[in-house]
């Protein structure tokens, strides 16, 4: 309970009070009430507040006249110490009781609750939180009392009243799940037992033994006797009940759940909890549910039937409409349910991925979808007011007779008699704030879950059946851009008819059809419809099943545009989503369409830390997982315009040294189990594009271990030397980051830039790195070291490897030597690796490779290295006058478009790209990024600065052509 039981008396804390329709009930209930009862609240001051409660709600009049001792206590006692003593009383452990008594302890107990929460309730000394967990509470300790007494007149031993049968049960769902039950509820339970640990009576068979206590408890609940009864019990949500006992054994529901959970099942025991018997089989049973309840996987498919059903409930006869006078406040139109489906149907589709949103109660669901960016704040506030405004009446409906409705009453005197508990005196103004409330919760509620797709599309009809296309159809589908209609009108209807894997069941040819309207706009919308609808082809037709994507596609129109449009512009990507559309789930993240730039490298990196401490198989998939989901979101936005060229190097960027650096400490800690913590310190140093911070979509991982070894063998189970040990370990990172697993590969590693190269070991001793780099490095070696820096590292070796690297970097040197070295290579590239094409920018004569190493060897002729970003470098060196202003310039601007070229075509085309075979989408997105009007445009602009990036090679490094004695590398391109 909120309060402690030692908080003020009720009559200190009234601050609200129901309205006195009847005076002349007033002396009709006080002769029925205790003198002493009646004299304690007139002398506390609250004998007004008492008449108008008990002349309202007959119920509580009642109530009143049988317990006029705990009225009496109410009147200077506080209503928390009342409820507590109840709970204790409906929980009391008596060896000798027999059943009558026991149904007469419970009911007593339930008598003086009730009494005390409907007039805390009523004085507004608890607010609605406050009385459904009070009553909520009272529930836990009647069925913890009802368990332990039904196990004693069932002979179990019972020897812990807490626990009365070890591996027994009972779990509460709905309201009492949630904590947040009504003031007259049923309660929804479910019973099981583990039948590797609960014990029946000597001679009795477990599932009769079990079926009898659960049957014995449930009356001792719910039996109506002269006492009346303490809570109808439902036993209807325990795993297939109609052909099961009233106790499941919990192996058969673990099994049943596994093959034929239901999706209302899983809305269900998203709430559950424990609420009587043995609490950790209860908590074990529940996490063993969680992979059911809350899927990984975004599920739509289930969301429809969980939409269905609540549409169902809101619409049927008098619910549909919305008036005040007979209006059911749960599952009418407006209603509590809406309000509750709401925010649950969110929580299963996103809990799966954010622990965060699993909670039971409807209030702190709404908040924490709101903190998650899932709903809108002001309407997550609105809905939450609506909702106690809701829960507040239904309790003052419930207080007139005590009654499971919640239904406010059509004759207006009953009606009116709601209003005055609820402290108004105007029933109009009464009933127009009840109908503004179900309006706007309705308006929330269908802006989330309302449908009603026509099967045509805004410019005509769009009939998918027959043999052949429809004139209307064909009409409809050359409105929509399609210029061979009728085998766009074949591939569509095939998919309808169920020709494609993705549509071959019933509930998926269902979804097409509802789902087909949508995509011929979308592919409409793109510019180039035959096009687009053979990227989606290469998507959908690669699904292993449609009935999850196809619901996700119905529910989510805008999901679908932008699909088609990333589909659209990137048959790269249409080919991975066939193969895993799971990574689709993505798009429905708040922060997949947030800008690159605003986002936290800490929460990336923070993904990648809660791998630490799992087991070595089970991290690789999920940073592939993670990785996987990543570049999907920076390639889209990417795609969209929504991101820059740099902003997406920059992300790729991070995202890779974030797992580099999660596979290296994974790498590390499989190590020490096997044969110790390292014997010494290591780092690993990225060199080329992800030194640089410029990965594209593509790129692979230039890498390098170091080592510096402390001591001899490594202390552990098969200890090994220096060594070996951190061969072993740059070969298990290797393996972390680039084997394939069942979650696919992570990236592609290469580690052709150590010193020896192929010829020596993966991990390089910090004494042999120093030596090599002073006196046998060869001069690409050293311009590659300029974009050289740790990014991951033992503690303590950081900043000693950094320099490192810049000593091996800026030693000594003939910057003509340099120069000449690297125009050698340059041309060994040209010859041995010529440009695919002219759009092959990294390659072409004048392209990304003469930029780079006119950065490198200025850098290394100065004896300085400025920066591993090579558009940092050329700004340092022109700044430092060892470039050209203009030339500087010259240069930026060829580097910014060749890099966004790069950028866009890795993410869409990957490697290979001809232009005569782009989408006229893809084509103008690609001329965008450059700041041209169309392809051709767009191509002579990078023939441009090809020409002056060559010309300024010229005169910074030198002539491209094989003249000099190959000292700068002789064999480099066979060892990169």
């Amino acid at each position: 309970m909120d309060s402690p039981p030692d908080s003020p008396s009720l009559p200190s804390r009234i601050v609200a009070a129901p309205i006195l329709l009847n005076p002349e009930a007033v002396s009709r209930t006080r002769r029925r009430t205790a003198p002493e009862a009646l004299r304690a609240w007139d002398a506390a001051g609250a004998g007004d507040f008492l008449d108008a409660v008990l002349a309202g709600a007959p119920y509580l009049a009642r109530l009143a006249a049988r317990q006029g001792e705990t009225l009496g206590e109410l009147a200077h006692r506080s209503p928390e110490a009342v409820c507590a003593e109840a709970c204790a009383e409906a929980r009391a452990w008596r060896a000798d009781e027999d059943e009558p008594a026991a149904m007469a302890r419970l009911r007593a107990a339930k008598a003086r609750m009730h009494l005390a929460a409907a007039l805390a309730d009523l004085a507004g000394a608890w607010d609605v939180s406050a009385m459904t967990r009070v009553v909520s509470d009272f529930a836990d300790a009647a069925c913890q009392g009802a368990f332990a007494a039904a196990a004693r007149l069932n002979r179990f031993e019972a020897a812990d009243p807490d626990n009365p049968v070890p591996g027994a049960f009972l779990l509460a769902l709905g309201k009492q799940g949630a904590q947040t039950l009504n003031y007259s509820s049923d309660i929804d339970l479910v019973a099981l037992w583990e039948p590797d640990i609960a014990r029946a009576p000597d001679g009795k068979e477990p599932r009769r033994a079990f079926t009898k206590l659960i049957q014995t408890c449930a009356r001792l609940l719910s039996e109506t006797t002269a006492d009346g009864y303490v809570f109808r019990v439902d036993l209807r949500l325990r795993p297939d009940p109609g052909s099961t006992p009233v106790a499941v054994s919990a192996t058969m529901a673990r099994r049943y759940f596994e093959a034929l959970g239901q999706n209302w099942e899983r809305a269900a025991y998203a709430k559950a909890r424990p609420c009587a018997g043995d609490v950790r089989a209860a908590q074990t049973f529940l996490n063993d549910l969680e992979p059911f309840i809350w899927r990984r996987t975004l599920d739509f498919a289930a969301v429809a039937d969980i939409r269905g059903l609540a549409k169902q409930i809101q619409s049927v006869g008098e619910r549909a409409a919305i008036k005040a006078a007979g209006h059911d406040l749960k599952l009418g139109r407006g209603g509590i349910r809406e309000i509750e489906f709401y925010a649950q149907v969110l929580q299963l589709v996103f809990g799966g991925r954010r622990p965060e949103l699993r909670m039971r109660h409807t209030v702190s669901a709404l908040q924490a979808l709101a903190r998650a960016d899932l709903v809108d704040a002001c309407e997550a506030e609105g809905l939450i007011e609506h909702y106690l405004f809701l829960r507040s009446v239904e309790h003052r409906i419930q207080m007139l007779q005590d009654e499971q409705t919640q239904t406010l009453p059509r004759d207006r005197q009953a009606r009116a008699a709601v209003a005055a508990l609820s402290g108004e005196a105007d029933l109009a103004a009464f009933d127009a704030r009840v109908e503004a409330c179900l309006k706007a919760v309705h308006a929330a509620f269908s802006a989330q879950f309302e449908d009603g797709e026509s099967l045509a599309t805004a410019a005509g009809s769009l009939v998918l059946t027959g043999v052949e296309p429809s004139p209307d159809t064909l009409k409809t589908l050359t409105d929509h851009g399609f210029e061979e209609a009728e085998r766009a009108w074949t591939k569509l209807a095939g998919w309808a008819s169920g020709k494609a894997r993705a549509a071959r069941s019933e509930r998926a040819r269902a979804l097409f059809s509802r789902f087909a309207p949508r995509l011929v706009e979308a592919l409409g919308q793109t510019g180039d419809a035959d096009a687009a609808l053979i990227r989606f082809a290469t998507f959908f037709e690669g699904l292993p099943s449609g009935v999850q994507m196809l619901s996700l596609l119905v529910n989510h129109g805008a999901l679908t545009r932008e699909l088609i449009t990333i589909l659209g512009l990137a048959p790269r990507l249409a080919e991975t989503l066939g193969q895993r559309p799971a990574v689709l789930d993505v798009m429905l993240e708040p922060t997949f369409a947030a800008p690159l730039r605003q986002d936290d490298p800490s929460e990336r990196r923070g993904r990648f830390r809660a791998l630490d401490g799992l087991d070595f198989e089970v991290a690789l998939n999920s940073a592939r997982c993670i990785v996987r989901e990543e570049k999907f979101r920076i390639g889209a936005q990417l795609l969209l315009g929504r991101a820059s060229p740099h902003d997406a190097a920059r992300a790729f960027s991070d995202l890779a040294e974030s797992g580099m650096r999660a596979m290296s400490a994974a790498a590390e800690r499989e190590m020490a189990r096997r044969h110790g913590a390292p014997p010494g310190d290591w780092a690993v140093i990225a060199l080329g594009k992800l030194g640089g911070g410029e990965l594209s979509a593509d790129s692979d991982l230039d890498l390098m271990v170091v080592f510096d070894p402390h001591g001899g063998m490594s202390r552990g189970a098969k200890p090994l030397g220096p060594e070996a040990w951190f061969a072993r370990f740059t070969q298990r990172l290797v393996a972390a980051l680039s084997a394939p697993t069942e979650e696919g590969e992570l990236y592609e590693v290469d580690l052709a830039l150590r010193p020896d190269g192929a010829q020596g070991s993966v991990a390089t001793r910090l004494s042999r790195f120093e030596k090599y780099y002073a006196e046998e490095a060869w001069t690409f070696e050293r311009m590659a070291l300029t974009r050289a820096r740790v990014i991951a590292a033992s503690e303590g070796f950081f900043d000693p490897m950094e320099a490192a690297i810049a000593h091996a970097a800026l030693r000594p040197t003939d910057a003509a030597r340099v120069r000449a070295d690297a125009a050698d290579m340059r041309a060994r590239l040209e010859r041995d690796k010529p440009a695919r094409s002219a759009w092959d920018v990294k390659l072409r004569s004048g392209g990304l490779i003469d930029i780079e190493f006119i950065a490198q060897t200025g850098q290394l002729a100065a004896g300085r290295v400025f920066s591993a970003s090579t558009a940092i470098a050329i700004k340092r060196l022109s700044e430092a006058g060892l470039i050209e202003e203009a030339a500087g310039d010259a240069l930026q601007a060829a580097l910014r478009d060749y890099s966004a070229v790069t950028a866009l075509l890795r993410v869409a085309h990957g490697a290979g790209f001809d232009p005569q075979q782009a989408s006229e989408p893809f084509a103008e997105r690609l001329a965008e990024v450059v700041g041209c009007a169309d392809l051709g445009g767009a191509g002579e602009r990078l023939n441009h600065h090809a020409r002056t990036v060559r010309a300024l090679f010229r005169r910074y490094v030198g002539d491209v052509q094989l003249a000099g004695d190959g000292m700068g590398a002789p064999d480099a391109l066979d060892r990169r």
